[in-house]
């Protein structure tokens, strides 16, 4: 009895599975569902580069994460997208607003003003201080200039004019509200 020879298996053909092309495609559909989201959400043409940057971080956290979280029940991949892009515009808008108001706050704090109503309501104050300093008597009006105005020391301002520290302190104090008693007096007429 001869021996029958095993027969070798024919090697079965790869499955077809998506061509380059079309995963090329594929992507590149996802990528200009992206932009288009970023655009309309940044109002920019879909060209600008803030767009092409916010389309390109969708694509990076859709692959991060949102591709293993993405359910097909609820929508197609270029939906899922493009809210992942719209998502991330807005995230955009809001830091770039927020740093813009942040900027013109500090350009108003170093120009000396924080709004637009501010250099009025400084003038204002000035002219309230004035108007209350020019009804005290001249001894209360030094006290005030050093200790609220310049900020000194009550035994700094006490030294320098001569006096004790106590002398000095019963004077500011009258003086304060001899200023009090003067600007309801302003406030009154």
């Amino acid at each position: 009895m001869r021996h029958a020879r095993a027969l070798k298996p024919e090697p079965t053909p790869p499955a077809p599975g998506p061509s380059p092309r079309g995963e090329q495609a594929r992507w590149g559909a996802l990528l200009a569902q992206a932009r288009l989201a970023a655009a309309r959400m940044l109002r920019l043409p879909p060209g600008h580069p803030d767009v092409e940057d916010r389309a390109q971080d969708a694509m990076v956290a859709f692959l991060g994460s949102g591709e293993a979280r993405f359910d097909p029940a609820l929508g197609t991949v270029e939906a899922y997208v493009a809210t992942i892009a719209r998502n991330l515009s807005l995230t955009h808008l809001r830091d770039r607003s927020t740093r813009q108001r942040l900027e013109l706050r500090l350009a108003g704090e170093r120009a000396g003003t924080s709004d637009g109503e501010a250099p009025r309501r400084q003038v204002e104050a000035r002219a309230d201080l004035k108007r209350v300093m020019l009804r005290l008597c001249p001894g209360h009006v030094e006290a005030l200039r050093r200790i609220d105005l310049l900020g000194e020391a009550i035994d700094e301002a006490a030294s320098a004019l001569g006096k004790s520290y106590q002398a000095m302190n019963g004077q500011v104090g009258h003086a304060r509200a001899a200023a009090r008693k003067v600007a309801r007096e302003l406030v009154a007429a």
